[in-house]
């Protein structure tokens, strides 16, 4: 089945989103730096070899219990290769590493992917300290981010790859999902300060 053409068609896009698209990367690396790098102060305390729930115990746990395919699919972790502190640093600097360049607008499709990949490593060996909404959040970004970037070492506005419609479409389904799913969860929940628009008075605090 052919997709309509509003989500193909890239030539309306090619100076209508160009920027957004160069801001909404730049904004991407942020978010990522600042995830490794709080990873770079807690990751070691919470899953490291002496950690809260150590990654290798939980890992060697998983394949004990449903062999490696299975707990490579449901742990998907580049920490498979190795566990220890040592390899966690090597995950956290990469990522850091690859932040920077993606914020530099270096390669912007390999280093989205590359902190895609090791965010996920991490988020899926934290265990109990992964289940946010924000992870979840920021690896849809990560990928969606993939096919909304430009091909390229330097690719600057990314002119001559404009985005992909469908890739633009994703995205803004992604926000709209969350801001919409977090409304009904509030009003849902029964607290009449959500109700009668008085949760923000004390929100922040």
């Amino acid at each position: 089945m052919a997709l309509p053409s509003f989500l193909t068609d890239r030539s309306p896009l090619t100076r209508n989103h160009l920027w957004p698209r160069w801001l909404f990367l730049r904004a991407l690396g942020l978010i990522f730096l600042s995830a490794f790098y709080s990873f770079a102060f807690q990751i070691h305390g919470l899953i490291g070899e002496r950690g809260i729930l150590p990654a290798g115990d939980y890992l060697q746990q998983m394949r004990a219990a449903l062999g490696v395919g299975r707990a490579i699919w449901f742990a998907p972790t580049l920490l498979w290769l190795g566990s220890g502190d040592a390899a966690l640093t090597v995950v956290v600097v990469t990522g850091i590493a690859s932040s920077l360049l993606l914020v530099a607008n270096v390669w912007p499709r390999l280093t989205i992917g590359l902190c895609t990949a090791l965010f996920l490593s991490c988020v899926a060996a934290l265990q109990d300290f992964s289940s946010y909404q924000s992870d979840g959040m920021l690896l849809e970004a990560g990928f969606l981010s993939l096919f909304f970037s430009p091909r390229g070492i330097r690719p600057g506005l990314g002119a001559s790859d404009p985005p992909s419609p469908f890739s633009r479409f994703m995205l803004v389904w992604e926000w709209f999902r969350i801001y919409f799913e977090s409304g009904v969860v509030k009003l849902a929940s029964g607290d009449p300060h959500w109700r009668d628009f008085t949760a923000m008075d004390e929100y922040y605090q």
